[in-house]
């Protein structure tokens, strides 16, 4: 074999190879974060606030991961008025969840209701006038 079709056959495996990276890439479901991004954009200070208060905060919510639940164990010396906690897949809304309680210390997730993969955990709670919010990932 000589070098002219030593290049051609090189040349046509990287073209081979680019075309199978556009189609892969192509065929991936890439969801925005949220659908409302610019309202969202436009409560920036409330969120960023809500978390400086959730880091300055003298206990912050721990979560405990088991086999079978997400424990998220709240500040016992506070009274909680409202919790909301909203677990989102990056990469697909589809598999979003939201769950909400009222004056409680302790909620549990079960984890059978969630699809394997990677979640970011947005947990808010309020405590009087203030609103706290704390961001942690997850991996089930």
């Amino acid at each position: 074999m000589n070098w002219g079709k030593g290049i051609i056959i090189f040349m046509a495996s990287f073209m081979a190879f680019i075309l199978w990276m556009v189609f892969t890439l192509m065929s991936k479901n890439t969801d925005l974060e949220s659908e409302d991004y610019y309202k969202k954009e436009i409560e920036y200070n409330k969120e960023m606030k809500a978390l400086s208060n959730a880091n300055n905060a003298k206990e912050k919510v721990i979560i405990k991961d088991n086999k079978d639940y997400f424990v998220l164990q709240f500040p016992a010396d506070q009274e909680i008025d409202s919790i909301s906690v909203h677990l989102f897949r990056p990469n697909n809304e589809k598999e979003d969840k939201s769950f909400v309680e009222l004056g409680t210390k302790t909620m549990m997730i079960q984890k059978s209701k969630l699809q394997k993969g990677i979640y970011m955990m947005n947990i808010q709670y309020k405590i009087g006038s203030e609103t706290y919010l704390q961001k942690e990932e997850v991996k089930i």
